[in-house]
């Protein structure tokens, strides 16, 4: 069995498509960045500005008219006071890149101290401490969100917001193209191991045409392959009937009883092998499968026909509820037993069961049984694995058939688990 593959088609675009859109996301995060750059240093100048605005003013009048310009300066976005405020940070605490920027500008004119912030970017409120003369005059700056930042945040959604359209626009055209790819897998597959042109589409791309076309030659080629070979094996067949009927005939009228048993032996193993010629070739031309019959009646039947002409079959069949075709039942189950007669050992077992949604047909005997590379072989048409005495009338073919009404009927062939003392077993399960 062929490894399944970890990726599909689709899966693969998919992911190419949103590793690209990933990446484009990160390109304009990182040109956002860098655009966003002499904003922000507009920002630490403008507020640099505020702050030597105030300490002029402060500084322009005598030193007992400072608590009265201080009280004219303060509004509600400044408060100017010798208090310290309440909620003053530790001098210690981390600066971000904004507050550190802004404390280089100012030097030793203030220090900075951000009481609210947003990490990176300018606090909402920061708080100065403003020495004059031996006092400590305390500044206090309220403020809306700088322009960067109102347009740093507008300019992530909207990357946001075109990331998420352009990887929903990739997800669903790479779909849409992978689309008919799957189609054609599908309908390849559902074929179940023959070749039969396919449907053109004529909306198609000019590749998946391409591929149509050589598809479809393909099965044409194949097609006049088989017929060859089935005329080739048909005639053949067909005019060996007539011969090995007369030779019957004078076997059975012409010669001594001793004799005539022994040509008449040979003569059945060279009809069998006709047969099985004929219903090979068949099968390549598609069988006619018969009449739709409850599955269990069909193996019953047949089972008793054995059991009639004095074989070692016997049956154990549940009450399935499948329909199958009557004739290919019969087919795929006779070479199944004649197998089991001719190869493995007396008794043989045929059962029927229910697993899910499948009727399971196994095939028991008590013979040596084979391995999975030599079943894989034994479904090849005209290949044996061993000789048997009991093989009169076998060229090869049994398995063969029985793969080709596999197909045919949409089921699987596998070898069958030892289990209760029987050693080997052949198994079809069949979907309803």
């Amino acid at each position: 069995m062929m490894p399944r593959p970890r990726w599909s088609l689709v899966g693969r675009v998919t992911a190419l498509a949103a590793f690209l859109g990933v990446l484009s996301l990160a390109a304009q995060g990182l040109v956002l960045h860098f655009w966003m750059q002499p904003l922000a240093d507009d920002a630490v100048l403008a507020s640099a500005g505020q702050v030597r605005l105030v300490l002029n003013a402060m500084v322009s009048v005598r030193r007992d008219e400072r608590e009265a310009m201080a009280s004219h300066l303060s509004s509600d976005h400044v408060q100017i006071s010798l208090q310290k405020p309440p909620d003053t940070p530790p001098a210690d605490v981390g600066l971000s890149g904004f507050v550190e920027r802004l404390q280089e500008q100012l030097g030793s004119e203030a220090q900075v101290l951000p009481a609210e912030g947003g990490e990176g970017g300018p606090p909402q409120t920061m708080i100065f401490l403003l020495p004059l003369d031996g006092q400590n005059w305390w500044m206090t700056l309220h403020g809306k969100p700088p322009a960067r930042v109102v347009l740093r945040d507008t300019a992530v959604l909207w990357l946001l917001l075109l990331a998420a359209a352009t990887l929903g626009g990739l997800v669903f055209g790479v779909r849409l193209i992978a689309q008919p790819i799957s189609r054609m897998a599908r309908a390849i597959a559902a074929q179940h191991g023959t070749l039969r042109p396919l449907e053109h589409d004529a909306r198609a791309s000019e590749e998946l045409q391409t591929l149509t076309r050589a598809f479809n030659e393909l099965a044409h080629a194949v097609e006049l392959s088989n017929a060859a070979k089935q005329q080739l094996l048909a005639g053949v067949s067909h005019d060996l009937r007539t011969p090995l009927a007369r030779l019957r005939l004078r076997a059975e009228t012409q010669c001594e009883p001793e004799l005539a048993d022994a040509l008449i032996t040979d003569l059945y193993a060279l009809e069998r092998i006709v047969a099985q010629f004929l219903a090979y070739v068949q099968g390549d031309a598609g069988m006619r499968l018969g009449t739709t019959r409850p599955l269990d009646e069909t193996v019953r039947q047949l089972v008793r026909q054995y059991a009639g002409a004095s074989q070692t079959v016997s049956v154990v069949a549940d009450a399935v509820e499948h329909q199958a075709p009557d004739l290919a039942i019969q087919r795929l189950l006779t070479n199944l037993i004649d197998n089991a007669l001719a190869h493995g050992g007396s008794p043989v077992q045929v059962e029927l069961t229910q697993r899910g949604s499948q009727a399971v047909l196994t095939v028991y005997d008590h013979g040596p049984g084979m391995t999975d590379e030599q079943f894989v072989r034994a479904q090849e048409p005209f290949v044996r694995l061993r000789q048997s005495p009991n093989e009169i009338g076998h060229c090869g073919l049994g398995l063969a058939i029985v793969a080709q009404i596999v197909r045919q009927l949409g089921a699987q062939l596998s070898l069958a688990p030892a289990s209760n003392g029987r050693p080997f077993g052949i198994s079809v399960s069949i979907p309803r």
